[in-house]
């Protein structure tokens, strides 16, 4: 080829990178490589994040950061083992405080990831991220806290009934524990979640297999002895459902139990044929506490 047409060329060339109107476009390869590697370093801190919500720790340790990633994780399972195996929300104040404290960890440890910024020549993640660690931080405290709270035998339910108030209002969400009458035997006076057909409900248990049992004009007597009840609550005039204030003597037979709710007035029990005795094997658990309410100041009443 000869020099004059390879100049030509070149100049042409020139002219199409030069030119505003080119549909061309040449991206120098410096600035590729640096949006490359931008881009490579925000979804890489984005995962780091996302792993630190769930397990604080493993954020860190996935951006090498292998002294703060361990200290982290350790707080964490420090923190977790308040669940399981100590089983710390039998309490309304331990449920509380491991509550927080994973929340607090969990804010701290995605955050962080987050903004992590090794290398000075790297351009920041944009602060806006920010915004998204609270709702990663939800997410990942149900993904783990829930489980771990089901694997050590808690469960929440929610009151839909006004047969136990004041014990329990329509609208009170309470923890369970599933396992205590593993462990305990049931007693006068305690209150006991229990199956009965498709849903769940909470009653007290008044008799004891073995024991006697019947009413007067609305007074429980149990094996001879009118028993005290400070708990209960009546809204109708005595005598309105006189099926429901007296009752005859009833033996328990063993293995089964006499309940009643404490709205003796509304309450559907084991006074009606329709509910009958409460088989050992329908009670599923006990309940400890109220978490969250629609009336105001009684979150953390222990259920009594």
């Amino acid at each position: 080829m000869k020099s004059g047409c390879f100049n030509s060329l070149v100049c042409y060339i020139d002219h199409l990178m030069s030119d505003p109107a080119s549909n061309s476009t040449v991206v120098p390869t410096g600035d590729l490589v640096a949006a490359q590697k931008k881009f490579v370093g925000t979804k890489r801190q984005l995962l780091a994040a996302v792993l630190s919500a769930m397990i604080p720790g493993a954020g860190q340790l996935l951006l090498a950061q292998r002294r703060k990633g361990i200290l982290l994780l350790l707080v964490f399972f420090v923190v977790a083992s308040g669940v399981w195996p100590l089983r710390l929300p039998r309490f309304p104040a331990g449920l509380g405080l491991i509550g927080l404290c994973w929340l607090a960890l969990s804010l701290y440890a995605a955050g962080t990831a987050l903004l992590e910024h090794r290398n000075p020549a790297d351009r920041r993640t944009s602060k806006w991220w920010l915004l998204a660690v609270p709702l990663l931080t939800y997410v990942g405290f149900n993904a783990v806290f829930t489980p771990l709270f089901l694997v050590a035998g808690f469960r929440a339910l929610k009151f839909n009934s006004s047969a136990m108030e004041t014990t329990l209002l329509t609208g009170d969400q309470f923890v369970i524990d599933k396992t205590f009458y593993r462990d305990h035997s049931v007693s006068h006076n305690d209150l006991v979640v229990l199956r009965r057909e498709d849903y769940q409900t909470v009653k007290r248990v008044i008799a004891l297999g073995g024991d006697t049992v019947g009413a007067k004009n609305r007074e429980i007597i149990v094996n001879g002895r009118v028993v005290a009840e400070p708990f209960i609550r009546h809204t109708l005039a005595l005598g309105t459902n006189q099926w429901m204030d007296s009752f005859g003597q009833i033996t328990v037979p063993v293995g089964k139990y006499f309940v009643m709710g404490d709205n003796r007035d509304v309450s559907l029990d084991s006074r009606s044929p329709e509910f009958g005795l409460l088989d050992a094997q329908a009670i599923t658990g006990k309940p400890l506490y109220i978490y969250r309410s629609p009336i105001k100041g009684r979150v953390g009443k222990k259920m009594e």
